[in-house]
């Protein structure tokens, strides 16, 4: 909220940010993400540090949960599907492919043996393949945030990728951020907005951003790792949790749940909130559970109807 304390506070960040992406980049091959990745199946574990072992217990918890809802070893799937740099498919994946990269996405295959700093990880399988980013994102958002206010920052907010948390507020005596939620279903456009409390993070996936188009059809990025197929029936879902890395792991796995399924995953999980917007543009249609329904204010111009999912 002051300008001049914009840039130290934007470096702090990017500090952060720029820790988390050396750690648990999937894209640089020299990272600790890579190595646990490139000896998959080896009988030698790989030593990683106090924050990669951080960030994996919290998305195998997370997998464990949910049912595997969530889950970090879906690369293999994303790449049969033509995302993650995979080579673009003509047709969809078969039975027999989806089979054979699930069998390689069992949480439980994942190694972990703690060490006085960090953990030794080991993927038991060859061909395995982990990915934190659903996790990292909101993770490396919590470590600015922490960062900052341990500095002396007071009153700003934290933004990644969409995924925030709030310290302060944005005017004096706001009590907040006012925060918008996307209308999928028109570019540039909100369909409500909230006020985000000091410290509360938010997070949302959605099918409107990465996809792919095999035969003519598009799929969204978001799979369900228990099927192998792509998540349909839902346009996007907000979570507000106490931590970032909560409220981005949580989008992840109750998009795949839906609203029935992930509202009772949520009572797991205290101070936490979310909304689904079903896939079906003719009619905007918000599902919230109640803290955040009753929060929730329209975005002039937009008008949805609001049914609360206890």
């Amino acid at each position: 909220a002051d300008p001049a304390a914009a840039p130290q506070a934007r470096d702090t960040a990017q500090r952060a940010f720029d820790h988390i992406e050396a750690e648990l980049s999937q894209w640089d091959p020299s990272s600790p993400l890579s190595a646990v990745n490139q000896a998959a199946g080896q009988p030698d574990p790989v030593t990683v540090s106090d924050t990669f072992a951080d960030v994996l217990g919290r998305a195998l918890d997370l997998a464990e949960a949910s049912d595997g809802a969530f889950n970090p070893l879906v690369g293999p799937l994303m790449r049969a599907w033509g995302f993650n740099g995979a080579a673009p498919r003509d047709t969809p994946p078969s039975e027999a492919e989806r089979r054979a990269a699930a069998a390689l996405a069992d949480w439980r295959d994942v190694s972990r043996a703690p060490l006085p700093h960090g953990a030794a990880v080991r993927l038991t399988r060859p061909g395995m393949r982990l990915d934190l980013g659903a996790l990292a994102k909101g993770y490396a958002v919590d470590l600015a945030w922490e960062r900052l206010a341990a500095a002396g920052h007071t009153n700003l907010l934290v933004d990644l990728a969409g995924n925030l948390r709030a310290l302060g507020e944005a005017a004096p005596g706001r009590g907040g951020w006012r925060t918008g939620i996307r209308n999928p279903f028109e570019p540039d456009a909100l369909a409500a907005a909230f006020l985000l409390a000091p410290g509360e993070a938010v997070a949302t996936s959605g099918n409107y951003e990465r996809f792919v188009v095999i035969g003519g059809v598009r799929y969204a990025h978001l799979l369900d790792p228990r099927t192998g197929t792509p998540v349909t029936g839902t346009a996007g879902v907000t979570v507000t949790a106490p931590t970032a890395a909560l409220a981005d792991g949580l989008s992840t796995a109750l998009f795949v749940l839906g609203p029935r399924d992930g509202a009772a995953l949520l009572r797991r999980y205290p101070g936490c909130d979310a909304l689904w917007i079903p896939d079906t543009p003719g009619h905007l249609t918000l599902l919230a559970t109640p803290g955040l329904a009753a929060r929730l204010k329209p975005f002039a111009g937009t008008s949805y109807t609001l049914l609360v999912q206890h």
